[in-house]
């Protein structure tokens, strides 16, 4: 998902650049409404990444608390 915001950021800033007149400035609408969304579904990638990280690292540390010593 970080590919794909930063091709829309791309894509934005190049738009940008060359817009020329009235009707130029509607060219960077369509791929800046893409981009907010884009933003939004990696942030959330990101936060489900780490649930998960954190709840393996929690599973290891209960197998670990809970396995036998040697006598």
């Amino acid at each position: 998902m970080g590919f794909f915001s930063c091709m829309m950021a791309i894509t934005v800033a190049v738009l940008y650049l060359f817009q020329d007149g009235l009707i130029g400035q509607f060219y960077t609408a369509a791929p800046g409404a893409v981009i907010g969304k884009s933003y939004m579904n990696s942030m959330m990638a990101v936060l489900n990444a780490r649930r998960s990280i954190r709840e393996r690292e929690r599973l290891d540390l209960t197998d670990l608390l809970t396995m036998p010593t040697i006598q």
